[in-house]
C-alpha cells in the first residue's frame, strides 16, 4: 500500500500579542529556531460596529532591534533560500528582506463581527545586517471613509455589493399553500403541456394552472447575482390544447473574458431543472411586461446570432475529486475519435470558434491531442507529462485548444480527435464546444438566440420565418421573463433594442408542433421554510425517514440539554424554495444567508449546520462507482474546479457558511460565519450509532479520568519535522493546561521492525491501542497519512479502527493527507472512526484531501488555541473552534484549510472540566498560597493531599460530592529517539513517569488521600505534578486541577525494606468462578485483584516493574496491563486489573500475569485454559427495573461475555404467545451486565394494554448458539 506523502511548503510560527491597539509589545523568541522558514507576527483586533465606515492604518512606532547572533543569521538565510526556490512568483521576500516591517492588513467580517488582521514578519536588514523586532508599539487608526459608503462595503475577498433578492425579507413562500406539482426539463427551450397531461397530473382545470420556477441553471456563488427571493412565475401561452413555457435546463452559455465566444457551464449538481405547476387562483395574476421595440430601425441590422454546440458525456473521474467528468471512451484503446456536431442554419463562410479540452496521464513523457474538422487539422496541442515522484498526486495533465476559422456549408460538422502517445496510455476527451454564426431564421418551433454584435449598441434584430402569431420573449432575467414587441412582414418578425448588456431572446411559433415535453415529479406538500424564524442549529438530511428520524433525535437532545432552537430540513424542501427544487448546492447556502441576514444580533444569529448524511464528489452519480446509487439518498457537496490534481484539488463544507454579501469566489479569503459538521452516515444503523455517541457524550454517561489525558502522535517522516511540530502542541498544552496528562507517542522513539510487507513500530501502536481503549480526551495526529492509515509504518490503520470498543471517545484531530475522504465510495479510516458504533472517535477535526505539513501545524496549532480557551467563561463548541481556527489571521489567505473537515456534531463541546480543583495542603505544607516553599517527595513515604472543588466562579463546591483522581508524575527527563530512519534523532523532555494514579472521595467538596512513593523515581530534585480530576456522583459535574510547587528527590528514613512478598494475586477470565483449564470464547475477558499492604506498582518505572500478561510466552502477546489496574477509592493497597484479551486461537493456552509492589517485590500466577470458538455465553439472569412497570422499563442481563460483542435479541409476548414487541442490538458491555430500554410499546408503536406478559432474552457471542432466559412482567395502565 502507498501512502502519500504530504507535501512541505513554508511554515509560519504565530506570535499572537495578547495586547489592545496603541500599547507596547514585546515579542517572545525562545521559539524561534523551531520555525521552519520565517516567523511572522499576527494580531486581530476587534472593530466596531460601524466598521465598515472606516479605513484603518497600522503603523509600528518606537521599533527596537537586536542583531541576529551569527547561528540565527545562518538560519535565517537557509530560509530565505527556500522562499527563492518555490514556485508562486508572489512569494514574498524574493528579493531578501525589508529595512523595516511591511505590514499586511485587511478587515474581515465572521458572524456579524468585524476585524482587523495585522501581520508581518518582525526580522529586517538593516544598517548592514539581519535584525529582529523586540519591542514595539503598534499604532491604529481610522478615517471615515470619504465615499461615505457605510453598510455592505469591502472586506477581504470580497466586495461591495447589494443582493438583488432579498432573502430576509420574503417571509412567506409560495409553496405554503395551494396544490404543487413540480415537473422537470432537461434542455433549455420552449415546453408544452397538454392539457391531458394536466389533467393526469390532477388539474381539473388546465386554464387555471400556472408555472412558477427559474430552472436549472448553476445557481452563482455571488449571492447578488441569484434570482429571485421565491418562485418567480413563468409567463405562459396558453393554447387551446395546452400551454407553452420557456424553461431552462442545467447547461448554460457565459460569455468568454474577452466577451469573443461562449463558454458552457454545467450545473455539477444535477442533470435536471425544475419547476412548479400551480392552479392557485389567490396569487395575483402575472402581468408580462412588454417591452416595446424602438421606432426608428438600426443601423447595426441582424439577420444572424451567435450559435453554439457542445458535446460532452461525462462518465469517466480520474482522481474521484472536482467537478470535472470525462467521456467513457479511453484513448488507450485506439488513438482516434471521430464525433458528430450538428450546426444548424451555420452562415457559409462565416467564423467558427473551437474549443476542446482533452486530459491523459503518462508517466515520464510528454504526449499530444490534435484535432481535425471535416478531415482539415484545426490545432494540437501537448500534455505535459507527469514526473515519477508527482504521479500519486497528479492524476493526469490535460490541455486545451481553442481555435477559429470561417465556416463552411455543412450543418453536419465531424470532428476528429487523435492522441499522439505511447501504446496504452490513458487519454479521455472532456468536451467539444463550437461556437458558429447562425442565420436567424424560425424554421423549428422556437428559436433561442443572441448576438455579441448587439452589446453596447442599438440592434435591429430580423428574424424571418416568422408567422402572422409569433411571439418574441427576452428571457435574458428568468425572474423577469418579457414579451418583446416587434412589427411582422411577409415572414419576417422585426424589433429594435436599446444600446446595453447582452439579452438573450426566444422566438416561438405556438401553432408549431414538435415542442420539448417535460417530466412529471409529482405533487410536493406545502411548506415555508421563508418563514423560519431565530435559529441556533440547523440540521440537513436527506428525505429519508430512517435518517430524518435520527436527526431529529440529536436536535431533541440539544433543545433539551443545551437550551438550542434546532430545526432539522429535507434537503428537497431546501432546493425547492432557494434553488427552484434543481439539487443546487449554493440552496443550503442561501437558506442560512437568510437566517443570517434576518437574525443580525448575535444572539438570534444562526450558529450551526449539520450535514446528516453522505456525499459523493460525483454528486449525480453517474460514473460507475456510483451509478447504482442514487442521489436523492445522498446530500450534496462542493467540488473544486480542479480536477486532476490532488495537491488543488479540494471538497469543502466551508463554501455554506460563507455568508457575507461578496463572499463565495475566492473561498480562501473567506470567513466562516458559522460552525458546519457532518454526519457521512447512508445507513439508519449508522445514522443511530452515531446519535447514540453523540448524545451518551452530551449525558457524560461515561465521564471519568481518562478526559484528563491529551495524546500527541508523530511521524517520523521528513526527518524530525512531525514530531517536532507534535512538540510544539504538547509543549503548549503542558505550559499552558498542565492538569492535563500529556502522552507523547512518537514514532521514532519507538524500536522499528522490517518484515516483507514493510516497517513498522508494533510497539508504538500497541501503546496508541491501549490509550484508545482507556480513553482520552484529544488524540492529536501530525504526519504521513491516507485514507487507510496513520504513516507509512502504519502506525494505525483501517482494521485498528473497525477493532475499536471502548466507549470512552476522544476527538481525534488529523493533521496528515486524506485521512477523512468523505465523499469518496469507499468508507475512509476518519469516517470509520467516527462510524464505529463501538468506539473510535465522537468528532474529528480532519483531512479530505492532500495537505501540506507547514499549513496543517499553523491550523493545528489555531485548533488548540480554541479547543481549550473559554470566551465569556464557556467552552467553546466544535463547530466553533472550527470556525474561529479557519477565520485565525495566520491563516488568512491559506487554501489549504478547506481540506480540513468537522467530522461530528458542531454543537457537541468538549467535554473537560469546567470546576477547579485547589490543593490547599500538601505534605503537611499549607500551599493553598504561593511561597517559596517546596515540599519533598521522598521514595518510600507516604504523602497526604487536602484540597477542595471550586466553582467556575471561584467558590467552594460544597454540593459535589464525588470521587477525585490523582496522577502524580515524576519530574521531567530528556528523551532521545532512536534515530530508526538515520536522519537524525529527536531530543525532548517530559514527565514520562508516573509515580501514583488512585481515586478518593470528594465530601461536600472538600478531599483528602495518602499515596505511596515508589522507590523508582528520578532523584533529580526536580519540580513534579499533580494532576487531578473529579467527577461527581450523578455525573453532572468534573472538575480539573493540578499542582507541581514540590520536588521529587531522596528517600524517606522511615522506609523499611524488611518485605520480600510481592501482591496476593487472583486471577481468572470471564467470571469468578472460572478455574484453570475451563473453556472459554475466543476474546475474554482477563480479570486479575491484587492486594499488598506497601501498595501495587502500577507505573513501571523500573526496569519490568509493569503489570504484565503473557499468553504462551510470546513476545508478541505480552501486555502492560498499567493502564488497565482501578485501585479500590481511598485504598492504594487493593485494586482490580480488567483486560480485554485480543482473538485468540482455538486451542489450549497458558497465561502467565505478574505484580509488583511499591518495594519491588513481585508475584506470579498462571493459568491454563482452552479457547472454543463459537462457545455458548452464559447467561445468568434477565430481569426489568420496573414491574409492575407504568411508563417504561429496563431489562437487564447477567452474563459472563463482558468485553465481548453480543448480539441481544429481546421479545415480549402476550399469554397467547403472540409476539408484541421484539428488539435486537448488538453492543459491549465493560462488566457482566447488559441494559435494553423499553417504553412498553408493540412494534407499531401502540402502548400494551395493562396485563401480564411474559420476555425472553437471548444473546449470541462470536457466532454461538444462543443462551435464553424468561421471566414475567406486569404492565398497569397509564
Amino acid at each position: 500500500m502507498f501512502i502519500k506523502r504530504c507535501w512541505l511548503l513554508c511554515c509560519f510560527i504565530v506570535f499572537l500579542l495578547p495586547v489592545s491597539a496603541q500599547e507596547f509589545i514585546t515579542l517572545n523568541w525562545q521559539e524561534l529556531s523551531s520555525a521552519q522558514t520565517l516567523p511572522v507576527v499576527t494580531r486581530e483586533l476587534p472593530l466596531g460596529n460601524d466598521f465598515r465606515s472606516f479605513t484603518y492604518q497600522v503603523e509600528i512606532e518606537f521599533p527596537e532591534y537586536q542583531k541576529l547572533s551569527r547561528s540565527e543569521v545562518v538560519a535565517l538565510e537557509m530560509r530565505l533560500d527556500s522562499l527563492c526556490q518555490l514556485p508562486n512568483e508572489n512569494v514574498a521576500f524574493r528579493e531578501g528582506l525589508p529595512a523595516s516591517p511591511q505590514i499586511n492588513s485587511f478587515t474581515k467580517i465572521s458572524a456579524h463581527h468585524g476585524f482587523l488582521s495585522i501581520s508581518f514578519v518582525p526580522v529586517v536588514f538593516r544598517e548592514g545586517s539581519y535584525q529582529r523586532l523586540n519591542s514595539f508599539k503598534l499604532s491604529v487608526k481610522s478615517y471615515p471613509k470619504k465615499d461615505g459608503i457605510g453598510e455592505g462595503t469591502a472586506t477581504r475577498g470580497s466586495e461591495t455589493t447589494l443582493t438583488r433578492a432579498s432573502l430576509k425579507d420574503c417571509t412567506t413562500s409560495l409553496l405554503a399553500s395551494g396544490r404543487w406539482t413540480k415537473i422537470g426539463v432537461r434542455n433549455t427551450g420552449v415546453f408544452k403541456i397538454t392539457n391531458a397531461e394536466l389533467k393526469k397530473m390532477g388539474f381539473s382545470r388546465p386554464e387555471k394552472v400556472r408555472v412558477f420556477g427559474y430552472g436549472g441553471y448553476l445557481l452563482s456563488q455571488r449571492f447578488n447575482e441569484h434570482p429571485a427571493a421565491d418562485l418567480p412565475e413563468v409567463p405562459l401561452l396558453r393554447l387551446s390544447d395546452g400551454v407553452l413555457f420557456y424553461g431552462r435546463g442545467t447547461v448554460s452559455w457565459k460569455l468568454s473574458s474577452d466577451n469573443t465566444y461562449f463558454v458552457r457551464e454545467r450545473n455539477f449538481y444535477s442533470d435536471e431543472g425544475y419547476y412548479f405547476l400551480t392552479d392557485r387562483e389567490d396569487i395575483p395574476e402575472m402581468e408580462v411586461e412588454v417591452l416595446s421595440s424602438l421606432k426608428e430601425p438600426s443601423a447595426n441590422r441582424l439577420t444572424t446570432f451567435n450559435s453554439y454546440a457542445l458535446h460532452e458525456k461525462e462518465v469517466y473521474s480520474w482522481a474521484s475529486t472536482g467537478r470535472q467528468l470525462y467521456e467513457d471512451y479511453d484513448y488507450a484503446t485506439g488513438n482516434t475519435k471521430n464525433y458528430t456536431l450538428s450546426l444548424p442554419g451555420i452562415v457559409p463562410e462565416d467564423s467558427v470558434w473551437l474549443t476542446t479540452v482533452f486530459a491523459a496521464r503518462s508517466i515520464g513523457a510528454s504526449t499530444y491531442y490534435s484535432v481535425a474538422v471535416n478531415g482539415k487539422a484545426r490545432g494540437n496541442a501537448t500534455l505535459a507529462s507527469i514526473s515519477s515522484d508527482n504521479q500519486y498526486y497528479t492524476r493526469a495533465t490535460s490541455a486545451s485548444i481553442s481555435t477559429s476559422w470561417l465556416g463552411t456549408e455543412s450543418e453536419n460538422t465531424v470532428v476528429t480527435v487523435t492522441h499522439i502517445r505511447p501504446s496504452g496510455t490513458s487519454g479521455r476527451l472532456d468536451y467539444i464546444a463550437l461556437n458558429y454564426i447562425r442565420s436567424l431564421t424560425l424554421n423549428a418551433p422556437y428559436l433561442t438566440f443572441r448576438s455579441l454584435a448587439s452589446i453596447n449598441k442599438e440592434t435591429t434584430f430580423v428574424l424571418s420565418g416568422a408567422t402572422a402569431s409569433t411571439v418574441v420573449w427576452d428571457v435574458t432575467d428568468p425572474a423577469n421573463i418579457c414579451r418583446m414587441e416587434g412589427s411582422f412582414a411577409g415572414d419576417t418578425y422585426t424589433f429594435t433594442i436599446p444600446a446595453g448588456k447582452l439579452r438573450e431572446f426566444v422566438a416561438i411559433t405556438p401553432e408549431a408542433s414538435g415542442f420539448d415535453t417535460v417530466e412529471t415529479v409529482g405533487n410536493i406538500a406545502n411548506q415555508n421554510l421563508h418563514s423560519l424564524g431565530a435559529t441556533d442549529m440547523i440540521i440537513i438530511s436527506p428525505d429519508r425517514k430512517d435518517l430524518m428520524t435520527q436527526a431529529e433525535r440529536l436536535a431533541q437532545a440539544h433543545r433539551e440539554k443545551d437550551g438550542l432552537s434546532v430545526l432539522v430540513l429535507a434537503a428537497p424542501q431546501i432546493y425547492n424554495e432557494f434553488s427552484s427544487g434543481t439539487p443546487d448546492g449554493t440552496a443550503y447556502r442561501r437558506l442560512m444567508k437568510m437566517l443570517y441576514d434576518r437574525f443580525p444580533n448575535k444572539a438570534e444569529s444562526p450558529k450551526y449546520l449539520l450535514f446528516f448524511g453522505d456525499c459523493s464528489y460525483d454528486n449525480r452519480m453517474l460514473t460507475s462507482s456510483w451509478k447504482n446509487y442514487r442521489p436523492e439518498n445522498f446530500l450534496l457537496s462542493y467540488q473544486s474546479e480542479t480536477s486532476l490534481e490532488e495537491t488543488s484539488s479540494y471538497v469543502t463544507d466551508d463554501y455554506f457558511g460563507f455568508l457575507d454579501d461578496g463572499e463565495g469566489e475566492n473561498l480562501s479569503d473567506a470567513m466562516l460565519d458559522i460552525g458546519i459538521g457532518r454526519f457521512p452516515v447512508r445507513t439508519a444503523a449508522e445514522a443511530k450509532a452515531t446519535v447514540d455517541k453523540t448524545i451518551a457524550y452530551m449525558e457524560n454517561k461515561h465521564a471519568g479520568p481518562w478526559k484528563h489525558t491529551v495524546c500527541y502522535v508523530g511521524d517520523d517522516g521528513d526527518g524530525r519535522l512531525h514530531m517536532s511540530q507534535s512538540e510544539i502542541l504538547a509543549s503548549y498544552t503542558e505550559r499552558n493546561y498542565p492538569s492535563f496528562l500529556v502522552e507523547r507517542i512518537y514514532a521514532d522513539a519507538f524500536r522499528r521492525e522490517s518484515s516483507a510487507t514493510g516497517e513498522t513500530y508494533p510497539d508504538a501502536t500497541k501503546r496508541l491501542l491501549q490509550l484508545f481503549d482507556k480513553g482520552m480526551l484529544v488524540v492529536n495526529y501530525t504526519g504521513h497519512g491516507s485514507t487507510s492509515a496513520w504513516a507509512e509504518e502504519n502506525l494505525l490503520n483501517m482494521g485498528d479502527i473497525t477493532k475499536m470498543t471502548s466507549p470512552r471517545l476522544p476527538l481525534w484531530i488529523t493533521a496528515t493527507c486524506d485521512f477523512t475522504r468523505f465523499d469518496d465510495i469507499q468508507t475512509s479510516a476518519g469516517e470509520q472512526a467516527f462510524l464505529n458504533a463501538k468506539g473510535g472517535a465522537i468528532a474529528l477535526l480532519t483531512t479530505s484531501r492532500v495537505v501540506y505539513a507547514a499549513q496543517n501545524s499553523i491550523l493545528n496549532q489555531a485548533f488548540l488555541r480554541h479547543i481549550f480557551s473559554r470566551p465569556e467563561g464557556k467552552r467553546l463548541r466544535l463547530g466553533d473552534v472550527m470556525r474561529l481556527s479557519k477565520c485565525d489571521a495566520s491563516l488568512a489567505t491559506d487554501k489549504n484549510k478547506l481540506n480540513f473537515s468537522l467530522i461530528g456534531d458542531p454543537a457537541l463541546t468538549l467535554a473537560y472540566p469546567d470546576y477547579q480543583i485547589q490543593v490547599d495542603e500538601f505534605a503537611g505544607v499549607n500551599v493553598a498560597e504561593e511561597t517559596n516553599t517546596y515540599p519533598q517527595v521522598k521514595a518510600g513515604s507516604k504523602i497526604t493531599v487536602k484540597g477542595r472543588i471550586l466553582t467556575p466562579e471561584g467558590a467552594l463546591a460544597e454540593d459535589f460530592t464525588g470521587t477525585v483522581h490523582p496522577t502524580v508524575l515524576d519530574s521531567k527527563e530528556e528523551v532521545t529517539t532512536l534515530d530508526n530512519r538515520g536522519e537524525g534523532a529527536y531530543t525532548y523532555t517530559e514527565r514520562s513517569k508516573t509515580l501514583f494514579s488512585g481515586s478518593d472521595s470528594v465530601r461536600q467538596g472538600r478531599f483528602e488521600f495518602t499515596f505511596p512513593v515508589p522507590l523508582d523515581i528520578n532523584y533529580s530534585d526536580e519540580e513534579g505534578l499533580l494532576s487531578l480530576y473529579a467527577l461527581d456522583a450523578v455525573h453532572s459535574n468534573e472538575a480539573g486541577g493540578a499542582f507541581d510547587r514540590f520536588l521529587v528527590g531522596g528517600t524517606d528514613d522511615d522506609v523499611s525494606l524488611a518485605d520480600t512478598l510481592g501482591p496476593k494475586i487472583t486471577i481468572y477470565l470471564n467470571a469468578p468462578d472460572f478455574s484453570s483449564g475451563g473453556q472459554t470464547n475466543t476474546t475474554p475477558l482477563f480479570v486479575a485483584e491484587l492486594e499488598d499492604a506497601d501498595g501495587i506498582n502500577t507505573v513501571g518505572n523500573g526496569i519490568g516493574h509493569d503489570l504484565s500478561l503473557s499468553i504462551d510466552g510470546s513476545a508478541v502477546s505480552t501486555y502492560n496491563l498499567n493502564d488497565y489496574y482501578t485501585p479500590v477509592a481511598g485504598d492504594y493497597t487493593r485494586g482490580t486489573v480488567h483486560f480485554s484479551v485480543p482473538e485468540l486461537t482455538e486451542g489450549k493456552h497458558i497465561l502467565s500475569f505478574r505484580a509488583w509492589d511499591l518495594l519491588n517485590n513481585s508475584s506470579t500466577k498462571t493459568l491454563e485454559f482452552e479457547v472454543v470458538r463459537g462457545l455458548r455465553p452464559g447467561l445468568f439472569s434477565v430481569t426489568c427495573t420496573q414491574s409492575p412497570a407504568r411508563e417504561s422499563t429496563t431489562f437487564i442481563l447477567s452474563h459472563n461475555r463482558p468485553g465481548s460483542t453480543l448480539s441481544v435479541r429481546m421479545s415480549v409476548y402476550d399469554f397467547a404467545g403472540r409476539e408484541m414487541w421484539t428488539h435486537m442490538e448488538k453492543g459491549i458491555s465493560e462488566g457482566q451486565t447488559y441494559y435494553v430500554e423499553w417504553d412498553l410499546c408493540s412494534n407499531g408503536g401502540q402502548r400494551l394494554a395493562p396485563g401480564v406478559y411474559l420476555y425472553r432474552a437471548s444473546i449470541v457471542s462470536d457466532g454461538s448458539r444462543e443462551s435464553t432466559k424468561s421471566q414475567k412482567i406486569i404492565i398497569l395502565s397509564q
